[in-house]
């Protein structure tokens, strides 16, 4: 700590589901401990999936979410974010993000005219232009970073975190996972992802359907997840399994702690905060876009793929029959696994390792704390002006709509 004095600082969580943002902002906060950091987290109770959530993930960690019940307005979930902050006499506020529900409220209620310091983190793929413009805020890839240069708050770069010891090839036994799912004990591919249809759903559909292809190589598909998609990609799965005449796709379902479907895997195909992890496991990896693009993660392909956090909005012809060309001779050559799987650990230990992380967490903390003004705050009205406009036109349009007409009422 070097003499400074302890930090509060509450975590608006975006979802209680598992997906990246929010394990990253949990991983975080139990890390932030041992600098003095006291992290309350906090989430929407509506957001609490069926199964395994976020919850377990903070337990296993020794952290305690406080659920609230998200009010109607604005106002009132302002008033909701500000009782919790004098509760546990906060020192900032940290909102995970873009959407969530957290940002206008913290605006509106505890950093009201600056009085609590506040904080985003946006771990998307892009930077909404409705996102407030004048406060701190953390962005997961290089790209953004660069385009966020103008933005008159302050913009660091913190990647999506990983830790090296959890998450490490000797960690944890696949032999275990694999027993568990009827694996077998032949090559198998491992994709970790949320099955929602925004963003995820295409790339997990072209890695099944790559698989009539890799099929005779003797190799399954493990998916590790679920999502609003789920029964598409499970419908697909089915097709696929039936073409090939085994079941050459296998659908794990959630699990809350994934790391051994990541010990288990001898190719890992992802994109994001579960691509540094594969890579932190030691494992080759393809790394997908949302639109179907793939490529191999490799001494050539690197920087340019951890630029743009291990993700592309590209669409490719042919995308199933790319992913398989690119698979099969990874398939076929124990070496070359071996070697990229080397390489993408000594990577994720430069680039991204949680205690790194946190470190520069914490000096972006002590600086936000004394950067956020008054001035920042009302330079931010404007926005709220508009966002608030826009509601006023959407309730006028709604009210003007003619009432439909009964059933059998001419």
């Amino acid at each position: 700590m070097n003499g400074e004095s302890a930090l509060r600082v509450l975590v608006h969580l975006n979802s209680l589901e598992l997906g990246g943002t929010q394990i990253n902002a949990v991983d975080l906060a139990a890390q932030m401990r041992s600098r003095g950091v006291e992290s309350i987290l906090m989430g929407a109770r509506d957001t609490i999936p069926d199964g395994p959530s976020l919850i377990e993930v903070a337990a296993a960690r020794d952290l305690e979410i406080c659920l609230y019940d998200p009010a109607p307005t604005i106002t009132q979930r302002a008033r909701q974010i500000t009782d919790l902050v004098r509760q546990h006499q906060i020192n900032l506020v940290h909102v995970y993000g873009s959407w969530g529900g957290g940002a206008r409220p913290t605006y509106w209620g505890p950093s009201l005219f600056a009085r609590t310091p506040w904080v985003q983190t946006v771990y998307e793929m892009s930077v909404s232009p409705k996102l407030h413009r004048h406060m701190p805020m953390i962005v997961g890839t290089g790209y953004q970073r660069d385009e966020q240069r103008d933005r008159p708050g302050r913009t660091i770069l913190i990647s999506p975190p990983v830790d090296l010891l959890e998450n490490a090839p000797d960690a944890h036994d696949g032999a275990d996972f694999r027993l568990a799912h009827q694996l077998g004990d032949g090559p198998l591919l491992v994709i970790v992802s949320r099955l929602d249809a925004s963003m995820k759903s295409v790339p997990t559909l072209v890695a099944i359907d790559a698989m009539r292809v890799l099929a005779p190589t003797g190799a399954t598909l493990a998916i590790v997840g679920t999502g609003d998609n789920m029964a598409a990609i499970q419908s697909r799965a089915d097709v696929v399994n039936e073409t090939v005449g085994r079941d050459v796709v296998r659908l794990v379902g959630p699990l809350v702690d994934p790391r051994p479907a990541y010990a288990a895997a001898d190719i890992m195909l992802g994109m994001g905060g579960s691509a540094a992890r594969s890579l932190a496991f030691a494992k080759p990896l393809v790394v997908q876009g949302e639109a179907g693009w793939s490529l191999l993660f490799e001494p050539s392909s690197a920087e340019t793929l951890a630029r743009s956090s291990f993700w592309s909005p590209d669409a490719v012809p042919d995308a199933a029959a790319r992913l398989a060309a690119t698979i099969a001779p990874l398939l076929a050559d124990t070496q070359r696994r071996s070697e990229l799987g080397s390489f993408g650990r000594a990577f994720a230990q430069e680039r991204f390792a949680l205690t790194a992380m946190s470190d520069r967490l914490i000096d972006f903390y002590r600086t936000a704390q004394g950067e956020y003004t008054v001035g920042d705050w009302i330079a931010d009205l404007p926005l709220e002006g508009r966002t608030l406009a826009a509601k006023i036109v959407r309730v006028a349009r709604q009210a003007l709509r003619p009432a439909p007409t009964p059933a059998g009422v001419l």
